[in-house]
């Protein structure tokens, strides 16, 4: 297991659960006073690429790294950039792959800055300094069993619920001595 404190990762149960405007908000929160930089972590499916957008990449064996540099688009990683990341970065992996990316990216792209990333995935491999689940329960949606992440998870938001909470939670947070942590 790898120990990343400086990151906050934000999993889900499906898509369109409010996780980027999440990792928004607290790009948005942490970018005034440090270098945040955003990443979206993806195991990859065949066809996958409608759902995540089309990202030039740059080749690894088993996984592609792409820089973010379209403030304009419609794609999640834009979004972090528009909500104040100084970078962000695009991980697309194989399942067997995904510690040799995150190793990689770690190795050439961090230097002590915080790290908001978007994945369910990454859990299992990475102990991040908090861990948030979204959850979009809708009767006529089937979802991913994700009760594995939810026993790891720091918080779980329900999409739909009080925003307010969402907002006093991010708030709440701060990063000390090396560290993302909630409020006491």
């Amino acid at each position: 297991m790898l120990d990343i404190p400086n990151m906050v990762m934000i999993g889900g149960n499906t898509r369109n659960a409010g996780k980027t405007t999440l990792a928004c908000k607290i790009i948005s929160r942490f970018s005034k006073t440090h270098e945040v930089i955003g990443l979206k972590v993806s195991s990859i499916q065949p066809d996958d690429e409608k759902f995540h957008g089309n990202h030039p990449e740059q080749d690894f064996k088993g996984f592609s790294i792409f820089e973010e540099p379209d403030m304009e688009s419609y794609k999640d990683t834009s979004k972090m950039l528009q909500a104040g990341a100084a970078k962000v970065f695009y991980i697309r992996t194989e399942d067997i792959f995904i510690k040799h990316a995150v190793l990689h990216f770690l190795s050439k792209y961090i230097n002590n800055q915080l790290i908001v990333c978007e994945s369910r995935s990454l859990r299992e491999i990475v102990n991040p300094g908090l861990f948030l689940m979204m959850l979009k329960i809708e009767a006529n949606e089937t979802v991913k069993d994700v009760s594995a992440f939810l026993s790891k998870a720091d918080k779980v938001f329900y999409y739909g619920n009080d925003q307010d909470e969402i907002s006093r939670f991010i708030a709440e947070m701060h990063f000390e001595q090396g560290k993302f942590k909630m409020a006491n």
